[in-house]
């Protein structure tokens, strides 16, 4: 799919990434009068008709799935098949006999059967911007209704390439030991607790204003927290992943208790958000701090520095 707005590659979504942070940033919406995607400060495009209403695809999948397409098929068990772009509804059935069945009108990336056809796995290959609000709720539904039916989804992410020993590792354990099925549509909402109505007590200066500092410090703490490791994050794709959890337990555990290793982290965050604003987008600038960043990586793994998950201390 193009973009509807630059008219880049966009996968299966109507906004590519530049434009889909755009998007968040409010500089792109999509209008109400005309109903297209377009920039919030431009007047609506005229409509050109089309010569024809349908067009076929190019590729039912992008370069990057087919990749992943490509290694799938050598690692599967002999006899299993791997269908790429397959909707919900072609391997999931509601049983209550309603006539509204659009949550299964979602596809998802790859699918597993064995030499029966029967599905065993469903691949989804995630990009950043599987991070996003939008997504994330989309990606929770799907996996929700896979859970329910008992058909196991295994996420691979972009971030980390294709990565064929990993790859059959996670789809041989989960032939080996699919999950049980969870049952979803059942779950009770929580039970409404009573309402207590707690009257302000009246407060002095004094503690309007340590109240004050106190909120002013949480949300300063709040803010660092979000700014993370910005080129890290930019090169790796999410803020909560491997690498980034080494380098972040490397500046908790050792540069902030040093003098110089606070003024470094302090210069750091001052002066990388510009870099990524001007170079987060050229791909040779990103493969340059991913080579030099990989290093450093691999040297403090090497030293002990774990690349578990890590909250921020």
């Amino acid at each position: 799919m193009k973009c509807c707005v630059c008219g880049a590659e966009s996968g299966h979504y109507p906004l590519c990434r530049a434009c889909n942070q755009k998007k968040e940033q409010g500089l792109i919406i999509k209008c109400t009068q005309c109903g297209q995607w377009h920039y919030a400060d431009a007047p609506c495009p005229q409509p050109n008709a089309p010569e024809f209403l349908y067009e076929c695809r190019k590729s039912l999948i992008t370069a990057n799935e087919q990749q992943f397409f490509k290694a799938l098929k050598e690692i599967v068990p002999q006899g299993y098949h791997v269908f790429p772009q397959i909707n919900l509804a072609a391997f999931i059935e509601r049983v209550d006999n309603t006539p509204f069945r659009n949550e299964l009108f979602r596809n998802v990336d790859f699918l597993i059967t064995d030499a029966a056809f029967a599905p065993k796995i469903a691949v989804e290959i995630n990009d950043p911007t599987h991070h996003e609000y939008e997504r994330r709720k989309r990606d929770e539904k799907v996996a929700a209704i896979c859970a329910e039916a008992g058909v196991p989804i295994v996420t691979l992410w972009t971030n980390y390439g294709v990565n064929r020993e990993y790859m059959q590792k996670r789809i041989t354990e989960t032939l080996e030991n699919p999950p049980q099925r969870v049952a979803h549509h059942g779950e009770k909402p929580a039970e409404p607790q009573p309402c207590t109505v707690v009257e302000p007590q009246p407060r002095t200066v004094t503690e309007l204003q340590q109240t004050w500092d106190e909120h002013a410090a949480a949300h300063n703490e709040t803010r660092k927290k979000k700014q993370g490791c910005y080129v890290a994050t930019c090169v790796y794709g999410s803020y909560d992943c491997p690498q980034v959890w080494t380098l972040r337990r490397y500046r908790d555990d050792v540069l902030k208790n040093t003098a110089a290793g606070r003024c470094f982290i302090s210069l750091y965050y001052a002066v990388s958000p510009t870099m990524v604003r001007i170079f987060g987008r050229n791909q040779a600038v990103r493969r340059m701090w991913r080579t030099a960043l990989d290093r450093i990586i691999s040297r403090l793994n090497a030293d002990g520095f774990s690349d578990k998950p890590y909250n921020d201390q």
